[in-house]
């Protein structure tokens, strides 16, 4: 058997056969590098292959195998051919060798390919997907080779075949034009090729590269015919102009010899002919126009041009399309019809017939659209009926079917219609939408499955019609919730929401207030605040924002939330929303006004403003609040004059007569013309039965309030007030009751802290809180008040008085009180008893050389003239004397009613006193206007010295005097509105009396003014400004017999400056006073025994031992003087609260003045028999000794 030949010997042999034939079909191959030789052998192939020449073939391809026997790409080349040819055996031992150098590499994969196609597992298949294509069953062959190839088919020839297939669908045909233009690249030259390549842009509008394509064709002798016709086919079809003339004298030039030559030089004579006219200038304009969308420029030119070339179809078809982009539908529908006319050519013949069924069904649609408007329905649905016959297959007439159904309410005839919409055009996207209209409007539910069954691109269209949906429904849940009640779960269903969608400005605004309703308010605010940042500065987000803050009473962020946006771009709500809080600013701050007690600015403030019932209303309210009834009753009455059936100037008239103290003319109104009150308004409720009350009526008040408070629905604190103050003088308890129910409805007690009333967290909770509003204010000091008032007192204290100054004996005076004090209601106003027990000393008396004392006091420093005339000083007083004094209890009682309006005390000195006295007073107070007064009859002891307070005892002769009281009326008059400035005034006049001690007058007037620095629950700053003037008609100051022991100069002024600071917390209380001063005294010369009887008696004493005697003038008088100097006072007092039941607490003064420098200390503990965790006082005021009461 004969040796196998190696492969490369093969091909020499091959090459040898062919000899002198293969040497005339291929020149020799052009000098250059490898690479360059072989990309022109691999050229040759391919044309060879274009051209079917295969003796060029078989001659490059023996060329390669020489030049580059390895070569992967040329073995791939030399597959395809091999195949292609049915050379098996020479393609089996290209594809081994190749598989053997060149394992995973792109050209083995390709050499693969190209193998099954053509005699693998894709080889079947392949054949019939070309005999499909064959018959014509092109998109069935495309589907197999897209599943053969999928976009990569080898080689050239399943290239063409498959790319020929894909460009002739729309969608595929600009990748058929890229992947052809490849292979042209690859295999240059190949007719079919270039014929598909120019076929497919010419259909892509690419008329420029289809012509370069058919030029390079028209370079092969062989398809140059073919290239030819081609082009005249293109030419000869376009319309006469610039670029089509110059294409036509190319093709001429380039296709001398062509057949029909003599008819492209007449259509080239004709087109430059017309391509100089403005006729037809203008006709091709038009086009231009047309194409950019400036249509009635469009038709403009196109009347031009028809006016030099009526019988021109495209000029008459081109202004119907102008006409018809306008909207003048049956206009363009004549002039289509007459391009039909006048078309020659039948395939443009058929462009405007179809333009003219167009029109006419959208001349059908329009009419019924209008007739649907209209509210046409019969002949809405008969025209959109007649539009669907013309074109079954066309999607709108039904849909204006589906309209007609909606419009008659008939949503099952909708359905219907739509569902034959659907079996028309499932997809249409218009249709789609309708149907996610219809079925979100009448089944939500078959929506969702409806989008869920569409692609994801329709999903995607459709996504926010489901998450509306979806919004509406959590809406329509919080919108339910709200109704029952259920705010919490509202609330939640808002949060939900407002992920969605933060920017909505009325879910914010109804969020925001169902948080304000749970006490949320700063997460109620964060919601407006980060709506007003998302939503923009619009004029729905600023009105919301604005109205959020307006109904919390924050009037000046609201106006300045709407003035974010220009007043030009302000709704009309906006508008009449700023009117109404600026009135409201201007009202809210005449109330500050008139509380910072400037009420004539306030008034002048109202008076401003548009005089509505509202206005004249409060300017009414606030003259009767203030005493001036007849400016009240003035206002109330053009109140009534303008709105006799005005409730609340009714009301407000018969409580000025009230006030007035007009109870009968009140009763005569109440009686011929009661209020009718509106069952549901609690306020005006609740002033008539202040009316009531005030009319002495109050179990007629007691029973209008109870009905208010069975019939309310929600939380009213201030009923269960007024009903408590109405029972509080009667009934306490239940009036507490009905405060801790008050407190609750308030927020500040717990429900079960209230029912039953838990006393230790009701008196809690009536700590003063700043932010209070005057509500909350009033509820803890009412509670505050009753509960003390009710509530039994222990007081014990140890107060101490030291002065520094003073002569031993006489005026260095130690005082020490011990007070017991009990506090406790009594006969419908509060009670007080106590019992003091008083330590006074003036220590021992200086004495002399020989031990005796012959100071001023009593008759110890006596002068004498004997009967010749001589001076004689009686005797100094027994050394052994001391002027101290334990007493014994002294007791005291008062009472006052609950207003504080009456108030009376009667008590006696301590037992033990030399001198003993009955001491009390009465006070009556009440308002003058503005202004309060206080009068008081008063009998009070001279608490100056041991004298003034207790009388002493003569050493020398046991005459009893001293004893001092004060006997008569003081009045008082102050201002204070509760503003920062307030003013007091007192004004005395009192007969001081004492046992054998001359009778004195005194009067007194005092005067101040303070300014509140700072004025919190927890701290006062005060300073102010004080004078005094007094006058006594004796100096009694002296401590000989008839003489006071009490400081009394004839005219006595002064001018201080006093300071206060008191703080507290939960469990302390702090005072600090201080005051610095100046003051001018003057006294008169006085005797210094002012009752000459009791000096005689002294001397009756002495005259058995002296002889007659006398009182010795000289000195006998006190001189004339005057003095003025400064002082100044430090006071400090606190508390400290131990525990539910005491208080613990301390005070010291220090003064400190010319001539006097008295101390002072108390120390005192308080028990209260209920529990107290309510406010410690502020500022801290302990007990006063009975003694110093005025």
């Amino acid at each position: 058997m004969p040796r196998r030949l190696s492969l490369s010997m093969a091909l020499l042999a091959g090459l040898a056969g062919i000899g002198q034939v293969a040497a005339q079909e291929l020149p020799p191959t052009p000098a250059g590098s490898l690479a360059s030789q072989r990309q022109w052998l691999l050229q040759q192939v391919r044309i060879g292959e274009a051209t079917g020449r295969q003796r060029l073939i078989e001659d490059a391809l023996a060329r390669l195998r020489l030049l580059a026997p390895d070569d992967r790409a040329t073995m791939v080349a030399i597959l395809e051919v091999q195949l292609s040819q049915q050379k098996i055996d020479d393609a089996t031992g290209t594809l081994q060798r190749l598989r053997q150098i060149g394992a995973g590499s792109r050209e083995l994969i390709a050499g693969e390919r190209l193998w099954a196609a053509y005699r693998g597992d894709m080889q079947a298949e392949l054949q019939q997907a070309r005999m499909l294509a064959t018959g014509g069953r092109n998109a069935e062959a495309l589907a197999i080779y897209r599943r053969l190839f999928d976009d990569d088919p080898p080689g050239m020839q399943l290239g063409l075949e498959y790319w020929r297939l894909r460009g002739a669908e729309p969608a595929g045909r600009a990748l058929a034009i890229r992947r052809l233009t490849a292979l042209d690249e690859a295999y240059p030259g190949n007719t079919v090729l270039l014929q598909t390549l120019a076929q497919f842009l010419f259909a892509s509008g690419r008329d420029g590269e289809a012509l370069a394509i058919l030029g390079r064709m028209g370079s092969n002798p062989e398809a140059s015919t073919y290239a030819a016709d081609a082009e005249w086919d293109y030419l000869s079809s376009r319309q006469a102009d610039a670029t089509n003339v110059r294409r036509l004298q190319s093709f001429i030039a380039r296709y001398p010899g062509w057949v029909h030559l003599d008819d492209a030089r007449r259509l080239y004579d004709e087109q430059r002919r017309r391509v100089g006219n403005p006729a037809w200038l203008a006709g091709l304009r038009g086009g231009q126009l047309l194409d950019a969308g400036r249509n009635a420029e469009a038709e403009t030119a196109f009347r031009q041009a028809l006016r030099g070339f009526p019988q021109e179809a495209d000029f008459q078809g081109g202004l119907g399309l102008a006409l018809m982009r306008q909207g003048r539908r049956e206009q363009a529908l004549e002039q289509f019809q007459t391009a039909q006319r006048l078309q020659a050519d039948t395939s443009n013949s058929d462009k405007w017939r179809d333009l003219i069924a167009s029109t006419r069904y959208w001349l059908l649609i329009d009419q019924a659209d209008a007739a649907l408007e209209a509210g046409e329905l019969d002949r809405a649905q008969s025209l959109y009926a007649q539009a669907r016959r013309q074109q079954p297959r066309e999607i709108n007439a039904q849909l204006g079917l589906v309209d007609v159904a909606v419009a008659r309410g008939d949503d099952a005839a909708a359905g219907r219609e739509l569902q034959a919409a659907r079996r028309i055009a499932p997809n249409d996207p218009n249709l789609v939408r309708r149907l996610a209209q219809f079925y979100g409007r009448t089944d939500p539910a078959q929506l969702e499955s409806y989008v869920a069954g569409l692609s994801p691109a329709q999903r995607g269209l459709y996504a926010e019609e489901l998450r509306r949906l979806r919004l509406a429904k959590l809406r329509e849940q919080r919108e339910r919730a709200l109704a029952a009640g259920d705010v919490a779960t509202a609330i939640e269903l808002g949060r939900e929401l407002r992920r969605e969608q933060p920017d909505d400005p009325w879910l914010a605004y109804s969020q925001a207030n169902a948080l304000r309703t749970r006490g949320a308010a700063e997460e109620a605010d964060a919601v407006i605040a980060e709506m007003a940042g998302k939503a923009g500065n619009t004029p729905e987000a600023r009105y919301a924002q604005a109205l959020y803050l307006s109904g919390s009473d924050r009037i000046a962020p609201a106006l300045a939330a709407l003035d974010e946006l220009p007043s030009a771009q302000w709704s009309d709500d906006m508008r009449a929303l700023a009117a109404r809080l600026h009135r409201q600013q201007a009202t809210a701050r005449a109330w500050e006004l008139r509380a910072a007690g400037r009420e004539d600015e306030a008034i002048a403030l109202l008076r401003k403003l548009p005089q509505d019932a509202d206005i004249q209303l409060t300017l009414a309210d606030w003259a009767r609040l203030r005493g001036d009834h007849a400016q009240a009753l003035q206002l109330y009455g053009q109140v009534l004059y303008a709105q006799p059936g005005n409730v609340d100037a009714q009301l407000g008239s018969v409580q000025a007569l009230i006030d007035s103290g007009d109870l009968q003319a009140a009763r005569a109104r109440m009686a011929a013309a009661p209020p009718v009150v509106e069952p549901g308004d609690v306020g005006q409720q609740r002033q008539l039965a202040a009316i009531w009350s005030g009319l002495h009526d109050d179990a007629r008040a007691l029973e209008i309030l109870r009905g208010v408070l069975a019939a309310k629905t929600a939380p009213d604190p201030q009923v269960w007030r007024d009903a408590a103050r109405l029972l509080r003088a009667d009934d306490p308890e239940q009036a507490l009751d009905m405060y801790a129910r008050a407190m609750e409805e308030n927020g500040l007690l717990a429900p079960q802290q209230a029912q039953p009333r838990d006393d230790r967290a009701l008196t809690r909770a009536s700590r003063e809180t700043a932010g209070d509003d005057w509500l909350r204010r009033s509820l803890r000091g009412d509670v505050e008040t009753l509960y003390q008032q009710q509530n039994p007192t222990l007081t014990v204290m140890q107060d101490s008085g030291r002065r520094s100054d003073g002569t031993p004996g006489i005026s260095k005076l130690s005082r020490d009180t011990r007070i017991a004090h009990l506090d406790a209601p009594f006969a419908g106003g509060l009670g007080w008893a106590r019992i003091e027990q008083v330590h006074l000393d003036a220590r021992r008396f200086e004495t002399d050389a020989n031990g005796f004392h012959d100071q001023d006091f009593g008759s110890c420093e006596l002068y004498l003239l004997r009967g010749d005339g001589s001076r004689l000083q009686a005797p100094g007083c027994d050394t052994r004397l001391r002027q101290r004094m334990d007493s014994g209890a002294g007791l005291a009682v008062g009472w006052r009613t609950l207003d504080d309006r009456w108030n009376f005390d009667i008590g006696h000195t301590p037992a033990g006193y030399a001198v003993g006295n009955w001491l009390g007073g009465v006070t009556v107070n009440g308002d003058l206007g503005r202004f309060g007064w206080g009068a008081t009859l008063s009998r009070r002891p001279m608490t100056n010295s041991l004298l003034s307070q207790a009388g002493a005892v003569d050493p020398r002769s046991g005459i009893v005097w001293g004893g001092v009281t004060a006997n008569g009326v003081t009045f008082s008059l102050g201002y204070d509105q509760g503003g920062r400035n307030g003013v007091w005034s007192n004004w005395s006049w009192h007969r001081l009396t004492g046992r054998n001690v001359m009778d004195n007058d005194r009067a007194r007037a005092m005067a101040g003014w303070y300014h509140k620095l700072v004025q919190r629950p927890d701290l006062r700053v005060d300073v102010g400004l004080t004078g005094m003037y007094w006058r006594y008609a004796h100096d009694l100051g002296g401590y000989s017999l008839g003489q006071g022991g009490y400081y009394s100069p004839q005219r006595y002024a002064s001018l201080s400056v006093p300071v206060s600071l008191a703080w507290r917390n939960d469990d302390w209380s702090v005072r600090v006073d201080a005051s610095l001063g100046v003051s001018r005294a003057h006294t008169a010369s006085i005797s210094r025994f002012p009752e000459p009887s009791l000096i005689e008696r002294v001397i009756e004493q002495l005259q058995p031992l002296y002889g007659p005697l006398t009182l010795d003038p000289a000195g006998l008088y006190t001189a004339d003087s005057s003095s003025t100097g400064t002082g100044h006072r430090l006071y400090m007092a606190v508390e400290r609260r131990l525990g539910d039941h005491f208080v613990l607490g301390a005070a010291g003064t220090l003064q400190r003045s010319q001539d006097y420098s008295p101390n002072t200390f108390q120390l005192y503990l308080r028990y209260t028999l209920k529990p107290w965790q309510g406010n410690l006082p502020l500022p801290v005021s302990p007990l006063v000794p009975y003694g110093e009461f005025r």
